[in-house]
């Protein structure tokens, strides 16, 4: 009944249907809005970074708002720390939304080089890749407490760590590959970290020139969904990027005004103005 109306309106005055339409767009869900939409539609601050949103959620935003992988723990005045599937944590030091690039420090380096202590680390390969896809990284690979067999090549000695109390080695995923010494050697744990490749350049199992280099801040173009179109598209459907909680991988959602949807937001109203439109470009420009 109601799109009757309009449209029979829109017969004699068109152009004033559809700025009538638009309005009623913008204002007809209000207070009623989705409470996700609702939720995630101011963007937040965190530490000393302010206007963030997608993909990032942590401190007041929740984690529907975000995606998994981004969550950042805020601390008043401070640099924020976003942490990676592996138990990594690292100090977000510099941000640019726009460009998709981000600058991260290894949060308390120290810990990592010959600790007293088994470290709260996954046993689940690292990915280089965690937070996007940067040809200037690579993985730092330290291994910890390791047997070592008569047949482990002797050119490995020299990525051994020094000072460690048990038989320690650092190496690239290159360099391991190659040197197969993971088919020769059993080590208590493995730590991968990403690092500068060029860094790779100035270590000798020097367990001071190690600690300098784990402590250096590198780039990355984080990435966050498996297309730069989908959360693109949503907002471009005037939704917001979030998360499905109900989904055990916290797969995308396209939060929407009126209730959530896969990917882009499909309201009746938008509906009726993209169909009505080519019909008033028409009749109004011929």
């Amino acid at each position: 009944m109601a799109a009757h109306l309009l449209l029979l309106l829109y017969h004699h005055r068109p152009v004033t249907t559809v700025f009538f339409v638009l309005i009623l767009l913008s204002t007809s869900y209000g207070d009623g809005d989705n409470k996700e939409y609702r939720a995630c539609k101011k963007h937040f601050n965190c530490g000393v970074f302010s206007d963030l949103s997608y993909p990032f959620w942590g401190g007041d935003r929740p984690e529907f708002c975000g995606h998994k992988g981004f969550e950042l723990k805020c601390e008043k005045d401070q640099l924020p720390i976003i942490a990676t599937d592996q138990k990594l944590e690292f100090r977000l030091s510099l941000l640019h939304q726009p460009s998709r690039m981000m600058t991260l420090q290894l949060e308390n380096p120290t810990d990592y080089i010959c600790p007293t202590k088994s470290l709260a680390i996954s046993n689940t390969p690292s990915d280089i890749h965690a937070f996007g896809y940067d040809l200037n990284l690579q993985n730092l690979n330290l291994l910890y407490s390791c047997t070592v067999s008569s047949s482990t090549p002797s050119t490995l000695q020299k990525n051994r760590i020094s000072n460690c109390s048990g038989i320690s080695f650092y190496g690239s995923d290159e360099f391991l590959e190659n040197s197969g010494v993971l088919n020769h050697t059993q080590c208590s744990f493995i730590i991968k970290i990403p690092i500068p490749s060029a860094s790779f350049d100035r270590l000798t199992g020097d367990r001071a020139e190690l600690e300098r280099v784990l402590a250096e801040k590198f780039n990355v173009s984080y990435k966050y969904d498996e297309g730069p179109s989908i959360c693109d598209a949503c907002m471009a459907s005037r939704g917001i990027c979030g998360a499905n909680m109900s989904d055990p991988s916290r797969e995308f959602l396209c939060l929407c005004r009126d209730h959530p949807y896969s990917f882009v937001c499909k309201g009746m109203i938008a509906k009726f103005i993209l169909d009505l439109l080519p019909s008033f470009l028409s009749a109004t420009f011929g």
